[in-house]
């Protein structure tokens, strides 16, 4: 497993934070909200094995780096699934965008590199 930036464990602190973890914390908020569901791929989550493939993540929409508002921002978080998590929302982090397409075939992110003007590029 890949080591954590020293940015990245200072932050790591956060998710100890009763306001993320507490049973009332934004991390249960999320998982109520959610139903229990996966917001990406629809599966049912479980609790109590967090090995477990379906085991129940709360991802942050957008990467919080540390900054408190954005971590503990409600409307920033959704209920996925660990499959999901660490594999497909991984990808799309190391990316920069988010991965699929509509049905016409262009993707669906705005800043992919297909939907950017060519006089953009250069």
């Amino acid at each position: 497993m890949a080591r954590r930036s020293p940015k990245a464990e200072l932050y790591r602190r956060l998710y100890r934070d009763p306001r993320w973890c507490g049973p009332n914390g934004i991390r249960h908020q999320a998982l109520v909200r959610d139903l229990y569901t996966c917001q990406r791929c629809n599966c049912l989550m479980i609790t109590g094995n967090r090995h477990h493939p379906r085991a129940a993540v709360v991802n942050h929409k957008a990467p919080h780096k540390g900054d408190e508002a954005l971590f503990f921002d409600l409307e920033n978080t959704e209920a996925v699934c660990k499959s999901c998590h660490d594999t497909l929302i991984q990808k799309e982090e190391a990316r920069g965008y988010v991965i699929g397409c509509g049905l016409d075939g262009r993707p669906l992110a705005p800043d992919h590199p297909w939907n950017t003007r060519a006089d953009d590029r250069q």
